[in-house]
């Protein structure tokens, strides 16, 4: 920056003259004389800004510290508030009302949001805690419907045999849902395999269930939102 320095004192001393002197022109002088200093002024504003900072850098490092606090409270709340909204969002799935595909779109807004003030995973994977057995709650319903073959969880097969209603109530009975905790996929084979009961629909929801778990994701979408 030195050059720039000594050619902004060069250029406000000399062009005014020759411009005034030369041309006649005072007023696009006078111009150049402040272009001139301008330069010169920028030439050493890093040292002027060093020079005007220097009394309150440790000021304004303590904002700082009390800026990242404050935001760290912030995401805090909202990680809380979050963790609250989905719990009731994916509560009202069992009750009706709106759709299971608004409440998996109203989530990922939720979701993202987090994202962009900066939450952490681990403070996400707080947030989605009573989320993720909701949701493994209707992997469970969407299982039992497959294992009696039940066109709607209301709706009772009367032609399912002795082996799958029996399968069916078992993994009813291995249902907590006051504590909203579902057994495991590998804890419902194992059932249909007591009661000699094979269903590719079934697996195929065990291993979407499976998914779910080991990656947070809602494999076949579509399928899901209608159970």
């Amino acid at each position: 920056m030195n050059y720039l320095f000594w050619f902004g004192i060069v250029f406000t001393l000399i062009a005014p003259i020759v411009i005034g002197t030369g041309f006649g022109d005072h007023s696009t002088s006078w111009v150049a004389a402040l272009c001139g200093a301008f330069v010169t002024f920028v030439a050493k504003l890093e040292s002027v800004a060093e020079l005007s900072l220097g009394p309150v850098k440790a000021r304004m490092r303590e904002q700082l510290k009390e800026a990242n606090a404050t935001i760290k409270q912030l995401r805090d709340i909202a990680v809380t508030a979050a963790d609250g909204t989905l719990t009731n969002l994916i509560a009202g799935a069992f009750m009706g009302g709106m759709s299971l595909e608004k409440r998996l779109e109203i989530h990922e807004k939720v979701i993202e949001s987090l994202k962009e003030i900066g939450a952490s995973d681990k403070q996400i994977d707080r947030a989605e805690i009573d989320w993720r057995k909701g949701i493994s709650i209707i992997y469970h319903r969407a299982i039992r419907n497959a294992v009696e073959s039940r066109s709607h969880p209301s709706k009772i097969n009367t032609e399912a045999t002795k082996e799958q209603k029996e399968a069916g109530k078992e993994l009813q009975d291995a249902l907590e849902f006051e504590h909203w905790k579902t057994p495991t996929p590998e804890e419902i084979r194992n059932i249909l395999r007591k009661h000699n009961v094979e269903s590719s629909d079934a697996e195929k929801w065990i291993s979407d269930y499976e998914h779910f778990l080991e990656t947070n994701e809602i494999r076949n979408k579509d399928d899901f939102i209608s159970v």
